[in-house]
C-alpha cells in the first residue's frame, strides 16, 4: 500500500503537466454568415509542428429569406471538408492562424464543391479548454450559393 501511494504520488506532476501544444481537440463553432444564414461546425484537429494544424469537419447551416415567416427551413444546405491553419502569430494564452482548405457537400437538391479561407484567434485557459473567433470566407461552385463570409464563434474540447 506504501508504494502505491508513494508511486501515485510521483506520478501526480507528471499526470497534472501540460504544454498546451501537440494536444488534438474537437471544435464546436457557430455563427452568422452573409447572405442570411445561420452556421455551425463540429470538427476534429490534429496539431503538427510550430503550431500548425489539421481539421477535418462537418457543417451545417440555413439561410432566411424574406420575409422569414414560413421560408426559414427552405434553404439548409451541410457540407464537410479539411482545413490547414498555419500560425501567423503566437501570443502568451493565444495565437493568430490564416486557414484554408477544400470542402463538398449538398445544398437541398444539388452537391457542390468549393474552397475556404479565413483567420482564426485562438485563446487556450489553464485548463486547455480554446475559446476561438473565426473570420471564414467560402466559394461554392456549381450551385446558386456562391459566396459565404461571416464570423463564427466556438470552443476546443482537447481529447
Amino acid at each position: 500500500m506504501k508504494r502505491l501511494l508513494i508511486w501515485l504520488m510521483a506520478m501526480v506532476p507528471f499526470l497534472a503537466a501540460k504544454a498546451g501544444d501537440g494536444d488534438s481537440h474537437i471544435t464546436i463553432n457557430a455563427g452568422i454568415l452573409a447572405p442570411y444564414t445561420l452556421d455551425a461546425t463540429i470538427g476534429y484537429e490534429h496539431p503538427l509542428g510550430y503550431s500548425n494544424a489539421v481539421e477535418i469537419y462537418g457543417e451545417g447551416g440555413n439561410h432566411w429569406q424574406k420575409p422569414v415567416c414560413h421560408m426559414f427551413w427552405k434553404g439548409w444546405f451541410w457540407d464537410g471538408g479539411v482545413l490547414f491553419k498555419h500560425r501567423l502569430a503566437r501570443f502568451k494564452n493565444g495565437g493568430f492562424r490564416v486557414l484554408g482548405g477544400l470542402h463538398t457537400g449538398m445544398n437541398q437538391q444539388d452537391y457542390f464543391f468549393g474552397i475556404e479561407a479565413g483567420f482564426e484567434y485562438n485563446y487556450v485557459f489553464p485548463n486547455n479548454w480554446v475559446f476561438s473567433v473565426r473570420q471564414k470566407n467560402t466559394v461554392n461552385f456549381l450551385h446558386g450559393d456562391v459566396f459565404r463570409c461571416g464570423v463564427m464563434v466556438g470552443v476546443k474540447i482537447p481529447l
